[in-house]
């Protein structure tokens, strides 16, 4: 009994985790950096972001295109072809956002002569809103593997 309709929904999945992973990565790299001061080289922290990859091709309706053949018995074709989804292959990238702000701090010892440190204008709410949404996300790719896994356990049970 082929099922492979259900590892397809998996591997799509897969790939929803890979990617709200990467984003927790780059939120947490973002927290853990936001006061940092300037390093040896004088460059600030830059804070990451992810955004769509230019050129890819996401739209929802392409990707839902069922081809139907009438003289293949499958006639689905859900593409199953592994079910690992690499990062490598992913729809988005990294993108570093240029931005300081100043902070006057007299007594840290990277200060200026005028009493200013400069920081990466990093906002900790929005960073920790996008931490719960982001894991919102994570949890909600997890319940629908957990959903295709019941789902082709209680087919087997047929």
């Amino acid at each position: 009994m082929k099922v492979q309709g259900i590892l397809a929904a998996i591997k799509t999945t897969v790939g929803g985790l890979n990617s709200q992973m990467s984003r927790m990565e780059i939120i947490a790299d973002n927290i853990a950096n936001a006061e940092k001061t300037p390093g040896k080289n004088g460059e600030v922290y830059k804070r990451k972001v992810i955004s769509e990859r230019s050129g890819s091709k996401t739209k929802f309706a392409s990707e839902l295109k069922l081809k139907m053949n009438r003289t293949d018995n499958n006639h689905f074709q859900p593409g199953t072809k592994g079910l690992t989804n690499s990062r490598e292959q992913a729809n988005y990238e990294v993108q570093e956002i240029d931005a300081e702000i100043k902070v006057y701090e007299p007594n840290n010892p990277s200060a200026d002569e005028n009493g200013y440190v400069r920081k990466p204008d990093i906002n900790l709410v929005e960073e920790m809103v996008d931490l719960v949404s982001t894991t919102r996300m994570y949890e909600a790719n997890v319940t629908v593997i957990n959903a295709a896994k019941n789902i082709a356990k209680k087919s087997m049970e047929i």
